[in-house]
């Protein structure tokens, strides 16, 4: 797709977790290079404060590897494609959490040395997995994030709609996902975490809440439990999400059991489909 047909899928609910960074680009003619994306970025700062910078991919064997490097120095190797380009509006969405990710990716190479890289551990299959495919999901209502939890995708999207449009939302996350929703499929599925959230938070408006929700990600992903497991993340087929695919308007939608799967069984599924889907970077 090219840039001119993209901006217009700029402005679906998929991509509002984007809204700030993309209204700054969406008036460009033409695609933004990495100066255009560094001076999108001034002010942005890694987990040991070092300014993070857009740098032209080079060769693999003349710089530190990729997570590394964002870590020590900040700099951000980038390609002119759409996957490299998502991660870097996930960079300027999500500033905390993406620095956290590769922070982690950091210490555990320096940990683990050779060994690391050659067999990535499960602690980084968990971080890429969610840096690539991710999904933030809060709600009010724990009854909400339960059904999420169950698989129960009938009684929350069907039975519940209404109190999923006032007590939840969704903030894609994973730059392969955000590619995915310029031509999304039946299929596509994320890797969510869950937050329950107050009131107040609900109330918030767009800048606030994506405040919280980087603060809180990028807690939630330093905490070595929870990097245990690819099992610690929810699927979710997030084109069953109201709004985000026209074709969920119909209850009938979600009568699709190989999409909308249910039980652990779907679970293991779903979690085998999504790392043979998602690319690391």
């Amino acid at each position: 797709m090219d840039w001119q047909r993209a901006r217009q899928q700029f402005s679906t609910a998929p991509f509002d977790s984007l809204r700030d960074p993309l209204a700054q680009l969406i008036g460009d003619a033409e695609w933004p290079g990495i100066a255009r994306l560094n001076a999108c970025a001034a002010g942005i700062r890694n987990y040991r404060d070092q300014p993070i910078r857009f740098v032209a991919n080079e060769d693999a064997a003349a710089a530190p590897h990729y997570e590394t490097r964002i870590a020590e120095s900040g700099e951000i190797a980038t390609r002119e494609n759409w996957h490299d380009f998502f991660n870097a509006m996930s960079w300027l969405s999500f500033p905390k959490a993406k620095s956290a990710i590769s922070e982690m990716h950091a210490r555990l190479l320096s940990a683990h040395g050779e060994r690391e890289l050659r067999a990535r551990s499960t602690p980084r299959d968990v971080l890429t997995l969610f840096d690539e495919g991710g999904i933030i999901v809060t709600s009010n209502d724990e009854t909400l994030l339960d059904l999420i939890r169950h698989f129960e995708w009938k009684t929350l999207f069907v039975d519940r709609r209404a109190e999923v449009i006032a007590c939840m939302r969704f903030y894609l996350f994973g730059h392969s996902m955000l590619e995915k929703a310029l031509d999304p499929y039946v299929g596509v599925t994320a890797k969510a975490i869950l937050f329950l959230v107050d009131d107040e938070f609900v109330a918030a408006n767009h800048a606030a809440q994506m405040r919280h929700i980087d603060q809180r990600t990028a807690a939630w992903l330093m905490e070595e439990n929870n990097l245990s497991s690819p099992k610690n993340f929810s699927p979710l087929p997030w084109l069953g999400v109201p709004g985000w695919w026209k074709e969920n308007e119909s209850p009938a939608f979600y009568n699709n059991a190989q999409y909308f799967r249910s039980g652990r069984l779907g679970a293991r599924e779903n979690a085998q489909d999504g790392h043979r889907s998602i690319r690391s970077t």
